[in-house]
């Protein structure tokens, strides 16, 4: 067996995340030590759980730690990666990015939604096509939310 859970591993995980805290408000007090070992008896990793704590992050309107050199982040900014973009992201897909940025394609709270969006998907390390495709997807929006009340971008579906 592998000490790993699977290609599903960081989608389990936020699973057994969310089933910890609807058991803790039903009344388990338990539920959240429990929660620490069936995480540790999971054999999830750093990155699996770094890459729940980013979901959590961007779900929750704070979104992830961003390395922004100096001042508001204009269009002639600086951008640093912060360590979870490091670890997400190929080199490619990276200067991808930027190249879109630079180029006026994405501004600043775009290019801040799609890393948002590669680093909590859990892949790793992010392709170029899927930062293309995630980057098409936030550039093409037309209004802030659908109707039905979801955030503008819906779910993003990994190809294997």
């Amino acid at each position: 067996m592998s000490d790993r859970p699977g290609p599903d591993g960081v989608p389990r995980l936020l699973r057994l995340v969310a089933q910890k805290l609807e058991d803790y408000l039903e009344g388990d007090e338990l539920a959240l030590e429990t929660l620490g070992e069936a995480i540790e008896s999971g054999g999830w990793t750093g990155e699996d759980l770094g890459s729940v704590i980013l979901a959590l992050r961007s779900l929750s309107g704070a979104g992830a730690a961003t390395g922004w050199v100096a001042g508001a982040p204009g269009r002639d900014a600086s951008r640093v990666m912060s360590a979870e973009e490091r670890n997400s992201l190929s080199t490619e897909a990276w200067g991808y990015l930027l190249d879109l940025r630079r180029l006026g394609a994405l501004d600043a709270e775009q290019f801040e939604r799609v890393l948002d969006m590669l680093t909590a998907s859990g892949v790793r390390p992010v392709s170029v096509e899927f930062a293309r495709d995630v980057a098409s997807r936030v550039a093409m929006e037309i209004g802030e939310a659908d109707h039905s009340g979801e955030g503008p971008h819906g779910d993003i579906e990994v190809a294997h």
